[in-house]
């Protein structure tokens, strides 16, 4: 039934307008018949009529508002004659305002809940159909642009998840890494590990290098990814590439066994010389780094076992010989040098090497081929004792009369027959070439202070710390005096008489060529006369006298009144002479001055006996040298004086 406030149609049974809440007059029992269903009727038409204006015009608004298209459901209309006239569903812009009888017109433009070409009975059938299987009558709208609105935004919402996932996730990141996009270093050493464990090494060494590259530009290191990139190389036959990432993994990681492991197995099967070498380094170094006991165990089957020496290191009291041996069989290298290369440093051994008294610092390795032994180390310390200083009989102090002395060893010496003891009275210190103590009492020279001075001297040739006392003996006959500068021959003097100055007073003479004399920096020249021969030497722009050699006594005089032919006693006796004896070697001291000057005699030949009686005298550095040469028979046969720079 229809409604008469809002023209609504609703089912007979009710009672009340669902729409507007107005109470309809017509029982539950039918529908309402008569003049008042006539003019039911036609106030429900007027109210469909009102309804589609109103509908219309509110299409209107949405059509502005953007709404793409709205349909109205209409009821089923009763006219005058009880006829149904079929409601359409219709588009609002196919509302047509018109009246015909009364009755309102629908045309008909767009699609509606029937088959256009239907017949109206039909229609009205379809219609009730459509409303017992559940339809709404009521007024629906579509609004295609929220709908459009909302796939744009799923649209967005999917694109934004999927560009999180392949961002924001490990899995994503690996999925661009696969497909050779830009990836984090974890994705591709991920993606990298995958292609090695398929067999596709080139693929995985290519996104094991990016991902290498990246961690290197970041400042950081992956030593797990690199022993994969490592394994990789390998597996390529790249193991050069392999052993250089090796070496890299546990220079920067030191701790890393694996990487030491893979190094060494790819340097002792490579075949190449000297790897078999580095990889015994390696193996030392490895168990240095790690502490892994299985490094040392390798290399210790890998080289030769170090060399043997058949003395032990340490502290000795004597001279030693050593022998050095391998028990493999093995060549032997050895060297005391703390600072050479093993073993192209060293020295092969053939023989026993001889320790004498020292600190020796024995260093050796065995050698195999290219593989070489770990050093053999040890020290030995030959370090012979020395005796004590001797001791002497007289105290120091000032005497009347010629004293003699007497020596000794020290006390921890008295009992040893192995002690020499060597002294001086000329004012030198004692060394071999001076008078050996026997025994028998030391004559004490005469005049003024007399000093004596001893050494002792062990089988181990060890010399002691040296004993002097100094004694004042007033007692003639008093030494003479040394022999001193101003004491020339014939009015020279050597480093100042010009050659011009020399010819003139004893003739040009004749030039022989000599050999140069080691102690001038500048040129010599001899020129021999008949007494002997005269050495000129230049020095600044002349040429100066630096050497008189006469072996006749008519020409020249030599000191003191002494000359060729004088016994040697004769000369001896015109110098100072304290009186020591002579040495084992037959040589004499005469006298040593403290500051420098000395004299001597020296024994030159032993079967000829010839002799020669030295006086030095050192002066600003240089030395004048006067010397007597004596001949078996104890007569000079010649004086060499010569000045020494």
């Amino acid at each position: 039934m229809l409604c008469p406030g809002c023209g609504y149609y609703t089912d007979r049974e009710d009672t009340v307008c669902p729409k507007c809440g107005e109470i309809l007059n017509a029982s539950a029992g039918g529908p309402t018949g008569g003049a008042e269903a006539i003019r039911q009727g036609r106030r429900a038409r007027q109210a469909i009529h009102d309804a589609a204006e109103k509908q219309s015009s509110e299409a209107k608004r949405r059509r502005r508002s953007g709404a793409s298209h709205a349909t109205v459901e209409m009821p089923v209309i009763r006219d005058e004659q009880e006829d149904y006239i079929p409601a359409f569903t219709v588009s609002e812009r196919d509302v047509i305002d018109d009246e015909e009888d009364g009755d309102t017109v629908f045309e008909r433009r767009r699609r509606s809940v029937y088959d256009e070409d239907a017949a109206l009975e039909e229609q009205a059938k379809a219609y009730i159909e459509w409303i017992e299987k559940g339809g709404n009558p009521h007024l629906k709208m579509v609004n295609w642009m929220k709908i459009s609105v909302v796939i744009v935004i799923l649209l967005i919402l999917v694109v934004a998840g999927g560009w999180l996932f392949l961002k924001k996730t490990d899995e994503g990141q690996k999925l661009m890494a696969r497909l050779g996009r830009e990836a984090t270093s974890s994705a591709l050493w991920a993606v990298g590990e995958e292609l090695m464990n398929t067999g596709d090494m080139e693929g995985a060494i290519t996104n094991f290098l990016k991902a290498k590259e990246q961690d290197e530009e970041a400042g950081l290191i992956d030593p797990d990814g690199l022993l994969m990139l490592a394994n990789a190389y390998e597996a390529a036959g790249r193991t050069d590439d392999a052993a250089t990432l090796y070496e890299k993994i546990y220079t920067d990681t030191p701790s890393r066994t694996e990487a030491y492991v893979n190094h060494i197995r790819i340097l002792r099967s490579s075949g190449k010389p000297g790897d078999l070498a580095k990889a015994g380094e390696l193996m030392k170094t490895a168990y240095q780094m790690t502490g892994e006991s299985s490094f040392e165990t390798q290399r210790r089957d890998l080289l030769p076992a170090p060399p043997e020496v058949d003395l032990t290191a340490g502290y000795y009291e004597a001279k030693k010989y050593i022998a050095i041996t391998s028990y493999q069989g093995y060549d032997v290298y050895w060297t005391f040098d703390e600072n050479a290369e093993l073993p192209s440093g060293g020295t092969l051994w053939t023989e026993r090497v001889f320790l004498d008294e020292g600190i020796w610092n024995l260093r050796a390795v065995a050698v195999n081929g290219e593989l070489v032994s770990d050093e053999l180390k040890g020290t030995y310390k030959i370090i012979m004792p020395s005796p004590q200083t001797p001791r002497c009989n007289l105290a120091p102090g000032a005497y009347k009369t010629r004293q003699k002395v007497r020596l000794k060893p020290g006390i921890e010496n008295e009992n040893d027959d192995d002690i020499v003891i060597y002294y001086t009275v000329d004012g030198s210190v004692p060394d071999a070439d001076c008078p050996i103590y026997t025994g028998e009492p030391v004559q004490l020279p005469s005049g003024h202070t007399v000093t004596i001075k001893a050494v002792a001297v062990n089988k181990y040739k060890k010399v002691s710390n040296m004993l002097e006392v100094s004694y004042k003996i007033e007692a003639k006959p008093y030494p003479l005096t040394a022999w001193e500068l101003k004491e020339t021959i014939g009015g020279l003097e050597l480093n100042k008489t010009t050659m011009a100055d020399f010819q003139s007073r004893y003739g040009e003479g004749t030039l022989v060529e000599m050999e140069q004399n080691g102690d001038f920096e500048t040129e010599c020249r001899k020129y021999e006369y008949s007494w002997g021969y005269a050495v000129m030497n230049m020095a600044k722009r002349n040429w100066v006298l630096v050497e008189l050699y006469f072996k006749d006594g008519s020409t020249f005089k030599a000191p003191r009144g002494t000359s060729v032919g004088d016994p040697m006693d004769f000369v001896v006796g015109k110098y100072k002479d304290l009186g020591q004896l002579k040495s084992a070697s037959g040589n004499r001291g005469l006298y040593a001055l403290d500051s420098g000057s000395d004299g001597k005699i020296w024994k030159q030949e032993e079967k000829t006996g010839k002799q020669i009686v030295r006086y030095r005298i050192r002066n600003e550095g240089h030395y004048y040298v006067l010397d007597y040469h004596v001949d078996q028979n104890g007569t000079v046969t010649a004086v060499d004086w010569w000045y020494k720079p």
